[in-house]
């Protein structure tokens, strides 16, 4: 009897271990499974310069990496799905930045493999291969590092880029030695361009006011071969302007004042006004003698040099003869017209007048 009892407890004694054996194996599994488990990584995106098919683009890689990458011999992998194509790219065509911060301060040194300063950037494949530099003071990224990979002309010296698959979803995958992984989706697309079009019609416009002009001495009254005749109180003004890519011309054309068979002399070379001459002018610019007339303003025009000297007048009779222009598209120039006329002793009385027919022509 005491040997048979001693026999069942020391098998209760064994399954006792057997089971606590069996915990500390399940727990110290659990363990390792936990440390081993890959971290995610977060912000993750990849902007295309364009989603078009079959074209090529640059990549512009992100995300936040929890665990960094800051041992001799860490790798950070980027598989691009088949259809990408990735032609002629290498580590001169990649540029990777990272820091604590959006400005990803540190810029790392590529280099076709690692070496002790430059990180390794090196394609097989579909896989870009990131390798930390041989040199372990070199290069590490920290945990909570933001991350950033450039591919294509957007990299410091990049010729080459990556031909777009067809078009779909399309999944990349960033894995690697360095403890953490994720994925991004990228959508390309028959086609991401929208042409957009309009006409812009050709314009030119000229605003005239004040149809009739009646030239007075100062103060009033009719002039005499003593005092200038002028508008004194009837301002003339021409405004233009334009999308002509030459600009405008403005020009002006008409006889000298008349009366039935009578005329009065126009001043064919400029000069200034000369009481008991026959004169008739005008000008565009601010006078005094006689007091008449404002400068331009506004828009790129100006007067043409015989008309945009002040106290001097002209005008050609009878042919169309420039008066102002303005050398590329511009936004509205007004122009006051001062005319003037002297008479002699002996001018003939009479109703003298005459009419000015004023043309701006868009050089286009």
């Amino acid at each position: 009897m005491s040997q048979l009892f001693l026999k069942r407890k020391s098998v209760r004694i064994f399954k006792k271990a057997s089971a606590v054996g069996l915990v500390v194996f399940v727990l110290a599994t659990a363990v390792f499974f936990h440390i081993a488990q890959a971290a995610n990584l977060t912000a993750l995106s990849d902007t295309l310069s364009t989603e078009k098919a079959s074209t090529a683009s640059n990549h512009t890689i992100r995300f936040t990496t929890p665990t960094g990458a800051g041992d001799v011999g860490d790798t950070i992998t980027i598989v691009f799905p088949a259809g990408f194509t990735i032609g002629s790219v290498d580590y001169t065509d990649i540029d990777l930045s990272h820091g604590a911060s959006t400005g990803y301060e540190t810029e790392e040194t590529l280099a076709a493999t690692a070496d002790g300063t430059s990180w390794g950037a090196s394609f097989a494949s579909q896989t870009l291969t990131l390798t930390h530099p041989t040199n372990a003071s070199n290069g590490d990224i920290t945990s909570n590092d933001k991350v950033i990979v450039e591919i294509g002309l957007n990299a410091s010296g990049g010729n080459a880029q990556i031909t777009n698959p067809t078009a779909g979803t399309h999944v990349l995958v960033i894995d690697g030695t360095f403890g953490d992984d994720g994925q991004i989706a990228v959508a390309i697309i028959t086609d991401d361009q929208v042409v957009v079009s309009v006409t812009v019609d050709p314009y030119i416009n000229l605003t005239l006011t004040q149809n009739t002009v009646s030239l007075t001495k100062s103060g009033g009254g009719n002039p005499d071969y003593q005092n200038t005749g002028f508008n004194n109180s009837t301002a003339n003004t021409l405004a233009v302007n334009t999308n002509a890519a030459s600009g405008y011309t403005l020009t002006y054309n008409g006889a000298t004042l008349t009366s039935g068979g009578n005329s009065i002399d126009a001043m064919a070379t400029k000069g200034a006004s000369s009481t008991g001459t026959e004169q008739f002018g005008l000008n565009l610019r601010d006078n005094a003698t006689p007091n008449t007339g404002t400068n331009p303003s506004g828009g790129s025009g100006s007067p043409a040099s015989d008309y945009n000297t002040v106290d001097e007048f002209r005008f050609v009779a009878n042919t169309t003869t420039t008066l102002a222009s303005a050398s590329a598209a511009t936004t509205t120039t007004t122009y006051t017209v001062s005319y003037i006329v002297n008479v002699g002793q002996t001018t003939e009385s009479g109703n003298y007048s005459t009419t000015i027919t004023y043309i701006a022509t868009g050089n286009f």
